[in-house]
Order: structure tokens, then C-alpha cells, then sequence
């Protein structure tokens, strides 16, 4: 299971559906890009063989092909950047009394880690984050307890505590 939510541009909620989340994300940019190509070998070549100057033709494919390359690069660090995030693992972690956590190991950092607490049904607010104590965090060995000041999540060798959400 995963997890859909928006970009980590200050986003602290995050919902929670069963689909693969920038795998999504990654999939949809790679049909915008493939339609894109497409569109534009399909409609620009008749336009340029419209003109009737040899020369002025010539420049016209060059420009269009240099500002299609100039358009096509920024695509492609944004794809391979969506391609990173598509790497995120989320594991759904519950205490005996019943509460939830979602624990977010990125694909990018094997020492890092989000963890996310159950705000309604489908929502889940980010409640802290770090760097594991450890090379690696392993998410998949969490077990999570009741703790006097919210919940305590442990992961191994990490022991995180997880506050209350805040309102």
C-alpha cells in the first residue's frame, strides 16, 4: 500500500488511498511527455513544409528542434526527480489499543524517515521525522505502544517517540 499526496513543498497532511502514489504521478508525467512528442511531430512538420524559402525553412525546422531539446530537458530532470520520489515506501504500523501510524522510508536516503499519525479515516498529519540511528531504517520490524505523551514507535534500534497531533 501507498500513500497519494501533494509535493513535500511545507505539506503536512497527508491522505491516504491504496494506490502507488509518484508511481502515479511518474506514470502520468511519461503520457504527458509521450503525447507531447507526439502532438508535435504529428502538427509541426506540416507547417514547416508550408514555407516556401528553401533557406527560411531549413531555419525554421532548426529553431523548432532547438526550443523542442530546450523544453524536452527541464521534462526530464522534473521525470527523473518524479522517478526518485516514486521510490517512497509507506508501512501502516498499528498499536494494540488501536491507533495508527504511517511510517514513509524514502527510496533516495535509506537512513531517513516520516512518520505520519492518524488524523480522521483517510488523513494522516505528518507528526515528526529524523535520521535513523542506524545506516539503514527499516520500517517493515516496527511495533508502536501507547507512551504517557503520545506513542512511542520502535524500529529496530530507534526508538521514536510520536507527539500528539497538533490542532
Amino acid at each position: 500500500m501507498s500513500a497519494t499526496w501533494a509535493l513535500d513543498a511545507g505539506v503536512k497532511r497527508l491522505v491516504y488511498f491504496g494506490l502507488p502514489d509518484w508511481g502515479l504521478i511518474l506514470w502520468a508525467h511519461l503520457i504527458s511527455g509521450a503525447t507531447t512528442v507526439t502532438a508535435m511531430l504529428l502538427l509541426v512538420p506540416p507547417g514547416i513544409r508550408r514555407i516556401s524559402r528553401p533557406w527560411l525553412r531549413r531555419l525554421t525546422a532548426v529553431l523548432v528542434g532547438l526550443a523542442a531539446t530546450a523544453a524536452a530537458l527541464p521534462w526530464l530532470v522534473y521525470f527523473v526527480g518524479i522517478g526518485i520520489n516514486a521510490l517512497t515506501d509507506y508501512t501502516l504500523v498499528t498499536a494494540e489499543n488501536g491507533e495508527k501510524v504511517l511510517v514513509q522510508k524514502p527510496g533516495y536516503d535509506p537512513a531517513d524517515y516520516a512518520v505520519y499519525r492518524q488524523e480522521s479515516f483517510f488523513v494522516y498529519q505528518r507528526s515528526t521525522d529524523g535520521t535513523s540511528v542506524s545506516d539503514i531504517f527499516e520500517p517493515d520490524d516496527c511495533t508502536l505502544t501507547g507512551h504517557s505523551a503520545g506513542l512511542l514507535l520502535t524500529c529496530g534500534a530507534d526508538i521514536i517517540p510520536v507527539p500528539p497531533l497538533s490542532e
